[in-house]
């Protein structure tokens, strides 16, 4: 019987001892939780718990943006050296962007407790190193084999604004490549560059990019006020529009109307533009694009209503050149 209870009270004290020299789990610090070599971490405040989680998510995204950010534009400045134009630091900007929303996926919320200092809550985000390393040098693998595919291709593509073209695509996914890059850098897990021996596509596309000339060919009333607003964004956008058809590589050409509509309200007067609109490669005559675009808008002044309307179509029939040439920086399907 004595021995049964030094038995007992031997387990007693080994288990007031374990129990001594442990934690409680809502004790452990969050970086035992989530240690730097296996996490990206943010922390953030906020009044509620949700606003709590979502500053911590933002902050881990922008902390992260801003770091792939950083290595892109090095990557792209390595390629074309010191003097990035302008335009091309603005896209790639946007490719990195496009991205983000994918680029997080698996991020979550580690930790959320109370602050007593700000009054509020505390949360941590985290995203998996390993789990992101993984997924994105799958994404790294299929963007070079899209790379080479491209790259082989160009070979068989006539006619300047079609291979203008061609080269943007190859360019926007050396882009997305080094942006992958620099992800995976980011995590700590640097790939290996495989771009040095492509810099003579950014070269080719740059000088192609000087070359080549739009002109605009429009019918219909409002033809000359929409042409001057889709002179303007395209030249925004790094093309050349030239009044002289006989030199321009690509040619932008159909019919723009308008006409009023009856919507019931007497005060206001409204417009419908309307853009039938072809691009096609002067040297092949390929047509590359075609597409229909319309916007409505009101005002109380007629005339009003037609500019902004006329310009509103403007700028939908530039967004849909820009994409029909691949700009770097517009997602391609």
């Amino acid at each position: 019987m004595k021995r049964l209870h030094w038995m007992v009270l031997t387990l007693v004290v080994l288990i007031a001892a374990a129990c001594a020299g442990s934690k409680p789990a809502e004790e452990i610090p969050a970086a035992d939780l989530f240690p730097d070599d296996r996490f990206l971490t943010a922390e953030a405040v906020g009044a509620t718990e949700g606003e709590a989680k979502r500053a911590a998510m933002a902050a881990l995204a922008a902390i992260f943006e801003s770091r792939v950010y950083a290595r892109t534009v090095q990557q792209a400045t390595s390629w074309m050296g010191a003097g990035l134009p302008e335009q091309f630091d603005k896209q790639v900007e946007q490719t990195v962007r496009i991205h983000t929303d994918v680029q997080l996926e698996g991020a979550r919320i580690g930790r959320v407790e109370p602050d007593d200092a700000a009054g509020g809550f505390r949360a941590l985000a985290v995203l998996d190193r390993r789990q992101a390393v993984s997924r994105w040098q799958r994404e790294l693998a299929e963007t070079q084999m899209a790379i080479d595919g491209q790259v082989e291709a160009l070979i068989g593509v006539k006619g300047r604004l079609s291979r203008l073209a061609a080269l943007n695509r190859i360019t926007e996914l050396m882009v997305r490549q080094a942006a992958i890059e620099s992800r995976l850098s980011v995590l700590g897990r640097p790939a290996t560059p495989g771009l040095d021996d492509r810099s003579d596509i950014i070269v080719q596309r740059e000088r192609m990019a000087r070359d080549v000339s739009l002109y605009v060919q429009l019918d219909g009333n409002p033809a000359p006020p929409f042409t001057r607003r889709l002179n303007a964004l395209l030249s925004g956008d790094g093309y050349t529009l030239t009044p002289y058809r006989d030199e321009a590589a690509g040619l932008i050409t159909g019919t723009i109307l308008i006409e009023p509509l009856d919507l019931g309200n007497p005060d206001v007067r409204f417009i419908r533009a309307m853009a039938d609109v072809q691009l096609v490669d002067m040297d092949t005559d390929v047509q590359i694009a075609a597409f229909d675009e319309s916007v409505r808008k009101g005002h109380v002044n007629e005339g009003e209503a037609a500019r902004r309307a006329v310009e509103g179509v403007a700028a939908k029939v530039a967004d849909k050149l820009v994409r029909a040439l691949n700009t770097l920086g517009v997602a391609t399907e």
